[in-house]
């Protein structure tokens, strides 16, 4: 179950712009970084998945997604489902034929 707290915090990131919400990911991943790294200290992780980090020219993964929704008109954002998860039953259903 998700927390009343966990949806306000969702809320609210919907309102930032891409740069801040680009922000709070990097903090996100660096946090989880270093709680993996502190549980076990033999954790290492591969170039290719050091997100955020200067030192490889490949782009991480949630750079590309940035690259190839910002392609996307905004009318077609504005056709996805701002509840994000939370109907994921019902979406999946949707279309189906009996």
């Amino acid at each position: 179950m998700i927390s009343p707290e966990l949806l306000e915090l969702e809320k609210s990131i919907h309102n930032l712009s891409l740069d801040e919400k680009l922000w709070l990911l990097e903090k996100i991943v660096w946090q989880v970084r270093q709680i993996t790294q502190e549980k076990n200290p033999n954790f290492t992780t591969s170039e290719s998945a050091n997100i955020g980090s200067n030192e490889t020219d490949i782009n991480p993964i949630w750079k590309i997604a940035v690259e190839i929704g910002a392609k996307i008109p905004q009318e077609e954002w504005e056709k996805v489902p701002q509840d994000l998860s939370k109907n994921f039953d019902l979406y999946q259903t949707l279309g189906e034929e009996d």
